[in-house]
């Protein structure tokens, strides 16, 4: 116990002393005896990765808990008092999980008590509901208590800064610096939680869907009432998302029903992302009973998209590039102007720059995570933002919020099905149409489990030693987005063929994980497309497996 507390960040009986959670101190007994799970629960802190901080609930500073949480809170205090930003205050919300509700209300207090103006949000509400009100009061910040689509036994915390967005460099590391665990908030830290003011999680969402949600744009009667199904998977989405149907005045879904009421236990969703295999079998299933040909599902924190239309094969779930492109062409063909703007990741297709090419709009790459893609927006105000993605489900359909939107996008997309009926086609022959207008665009995801300095020491000798070739097609261009200038740098390789392939790779940020991304493009597509996707989609597995070998 002696020598594996020399390496501890903060004593066990001090964290115990700090902790309000009764279940700490029998945790705590079963850590003692192992040293090395002592460790990896006390001997180091969460850190900012892509989206806030996500962990497993637990005990220390490792882990999601009472104690973490009002440690960032603090930091998150400090930050705005360093900046002058304590009476514009901050706005926190939070999702269905277990003991969110209590995080966001430590975070309340804790913030309160350091003189920063809180408002908290009194009910579960999507991620979405919670920055939106950031703008609406002119706030400083947001916190939102959310584990997202991440495994039942996670939770979160995402925080937004002053520009309302997601914090990037140097915010994070500002704030990270000042979550110091030498000294641990108690309660006699915290304010009195009728001194927090409060909103009425109805009313919030409410003013949300009035504000972001607009009616769409008259065109031709459709043949047929739009019919569809949703599950938003236990999590938060289901009232905002009907409000928003009624406010745009497209009819109510048939409701997944098991999976409608927020529930974050997650029964039967041990993996609640609606880009995991199987996740949307209740849905379909629902579907196929009542004869309904599309579904769409949130993610937990409603700020994701899915959708999945029946085709003569079975159902067929759109890639998030897929529906990225879709929903690109819907806001390029319905608004107006040589200022407008869009943004995706550099792991997403390029298909939607080439389509804004096409349009005459600007489209800018950035890196991965919606704190980077919503930078564009935030920088260049004057222009007219219309849309921005990232391959892995979310979008940005409007300026009113400054992230990626489950809600807004659902609606957007309904809309452009709207559309798409009274031209008598559907979504995927949309797509076709779009290959003939810019090129076939295929993407392909890959990934290994690999022990972190494994990964390390490959990705380092692809840099000094790049391949010539995959799979006979030669390597044209090599672009290390390491060498790229402050903050825009990434420990991301490009990689583009000869035979029209670009491979892009990258370190999992929050498992020993190497992920890698792959497009085929085919400029001029001719015969029949499904037969050509399917000839991509193989060309682009075997290269990802080419790509997995050199890890090894």
């Amino acid at each position: 116990m002696s020598d594996a507390s020399s390496r501890l960040l903060v004593q066990p009986e001090a964290w115990l002393d700090a902790d309000p959670n009764p279940r700490t101190r029998r945790a705590l007994d079963q850590l003692n005896y192992q040293p090395e799970l002592l460790t990896s629960h006390f001997g180091y802190k969460l850190s900012f990765g892509t989206a806030g901080l996500r962990a497993e609930r637990g005990i220390g500073p490792a882990r999601m808990n009472r104690v973490s949480v009002r440690v960032t809170a603090r930091a998150i205090g400090g930050y705005l008092e360093r900046r002058g930003l304590t009476k514009s205050g901050i706005v926190i919300g939070y999702d269905a999980r277990p003991d969110s509700d209590l995080y966001a209300l430590d975070s309340a207090r804790l913030l309160t008590a350091l003189g920063v103006r809180c408002w908290l949000i009194d009910g579960p509400v999507p991620t979405p509901v919670v920055v939106w009100h950031q703008t609406r009061l002119s706030a400083s910040g947001a916190i939102v208590v959310t584990g997202s689509h991440n495994p039942s036994s996670d939770s979160g915390y995402k925080v937004y800064g002053p520009d309302q967005t997601q914090i990037r460099p140097p915010i994070d590391q500002e704030i990270e610096s000042l979550m110091l665990f030498d000294s641990l908030p108690s309660e006699k830290d915290l304010a009195e939680p009728h001194e927090v003011s409060i909103l009425d999680a109805q009313d919030a969402i409410s003013t949300y869907v009035g504000a972001v949600i607009t009616q769409p744009a008259s065109f031709e009667a459709t043949k047929r009432e739009l019919e569809w199904v949703y599950t938003p998977l236990c999590g938060v989405g289901g009232a905002a998302l009907e409000a928003a149907c009624s406010q745009a005045n497209i009819p109510l879904p048939v409701r997944v029903d098991s999976q409608f009421t927020p529930d974050g236990s997650f029964p039967g969703l041990p993996f609640p992302n609606p880009e995991e295999a199987g996740v949307l079998n209740q849905a379909f299933q629902t579907a196929d009973e009542k004869k309904i040909e599309l579904i769409l599902a949130n993610d937990p924190d409603a700020d994701r998209l899915a959708v999945a239309v029946k085709t003569n094969d079975g159902w067929n779930q759109l890639s998030g590039d897929e529906l990225g492109l879709l929903l690109c062409d819907y806001q390029i063909n319905t608004t107006t102007g040589h200022d407008r703007l869009t943004a995706s990741s550099v792991v997403s297709s390029e298909a939607i720059a080439a389509l804004c090419v096409v349009h005459d709009v600007e489209h800018v790459r950035t890196l991965t995570g919606f704190k980077w893609i919503m930078e564009p927006a935030v920088s260049q105000p004057k222009k007219n933002w219309i849309f921005g993605y990232e391959e892995a489900l979310g979008y940005s359909v409007n300026r009113a919020v400054l992230d990626k939107d489950g809600i807004s996008a659902a609606i957007k997309f309904l809309q452009m099905m709207e559309r798409l009926s009274a031209r008598d086609i559907g979504p995927l022959d949309r797509l076709d149409e779009i290959a003939h207008e810019i090129g076939l665009f295929v993407s392909h995801q890959e990934s290994g489990h690999f022990e972190s300095d494994v990964i390390e020491a490959s990705l380092n000798a692809l840099r000094e030693s790049p391949p010539k070739q995959i799979n006979g097609s030669r390597i044209l261009s090599t672009i290390d987005w390491l060498q790229k200038p402050p903050p825009h740098t990434a420990n991301l390789i490009e990689f583009r063929s000869e035979g029209g392939i670009r491979v892009a790779i990258r370190p999992s940020g929050t498992e020993p994980k190497v992920k890698i991304y792959l497009e085929k493009s085919v400029s001029r597509p001719v015969g029949d497309l499904k037969a050509l996707r399917l000839s991509c989609s193989e060309e682009l597995k075997s290269s990802g497996e080419t790509v997995i070998s050199w890890f090894k």
